[in-house]
């Protein structure tokens, strides 16, 4: 039995990624910044004293390590953590938003998650996996939501580069893109066929947790159903690292 750690859990794909962990066994540290929606996560799982409710914030750097330290005393060992926090979305034309406004959010797709890699991987179990979710808008622009696409391609080269530059260390690094819409508890009532579920996202978040050498990646993708009736599941190619003197001689 290990002990995982979800960020971002009373969301649609924390639900999902909570539920399957707890029905493989694991301890499931739930952390979310509503207290009350935690609450009710725990009451709706039920998985007793295996579910333990923890509030907090990535909001910054002493946020992140104050959730850590919390974590920490109650689980004692940390050895996987998945990250499926993103920021309010706010649909406007991209020249509607100030600078601020532009830098909020993209902070909050971006920086919140490099503030809980500085947070969690040094305090990883050797072997442990810290996995992020991205979404799919780091392929296209996004109606309206043109910082989201911004945060969420550079989002993926974050964890290029946290793969890279963590590859010598006993920690396996991450990111699931999820390139569709997700057929969670908000969106149920009208979610369409195609869509991906909380369930099929959460079986392939613990999949990739419990044999991380099978899904090297670092950057996987999960998307929406083909012909097949399945979700369509892929891994993109490794990382291209080049030095400052490569690059200069371009």
């Amino acid at each position: 039995m290990t002990n995982m750690v979800v960020i971002g859990a009373t969301g649609d794909v924390g639900r999902g990624i909570v539920a399957e962990l707890l029905r493989r066994g694991h301890n499931v540290a739930a952390v979310a910044r509503n207290a009350s929606r935690l609450a009710a996560l725990r009451t709706e799982l039920g998985a007793g004293p295996r579910l333990l409710a923890v509030p907090g914030s990535l909001a910054d750097d002493g946020s992140a390590a104050a959730l850590r330290v919390a974590l920490m005393a109650a689980l004692g060992t940390l050895d996987s953590v998945v990250v499926a926090v993103n920021a309010p979305r706010q649909p406007a034309p991209l020249a509607a938003h100030n600078s601020d406004q532009f830098a909020a959010l993209i902070g909050g797709d971006l920086i919140t998650h490099y503030t809980a890699a500085r947070a969690f991987i040094p305090a990883l179990a050797d072997g442990g996996v810290y996995l992020g979710i991205g979404g799919g808008s780091c392929d296209f622009v996004l109606h309206e939501g043109v910082p989201q696409s911004v945060a969420q391609a550079a989002l993926r080269m974050l964890y290029r580069g946290l793969a890279h530059e963590f590859r010598d260390q006993p920690v396996r690094i991450r990111e699931l893109i999820i390139a569709s819409v997700v057929n969670g508890v908000s969106t149920r009532s009208y979610a369409d066929p195609s869509w991906v579920s909380d369930n099929e996202i959460g079986h392939q978040v613990a999949a990739i947790i419990d044999q991380p050498l099978q899904f090297p990646g670092p950057i996987l993708r999960m998307a929406r159903r083909d012909s097949s009736g399945q979700p369509v599941f892929s891994s993109e190619p490794p990382t291209k690292v080049q030095g400052f003197r490569q690059v200069a001689a371009l």
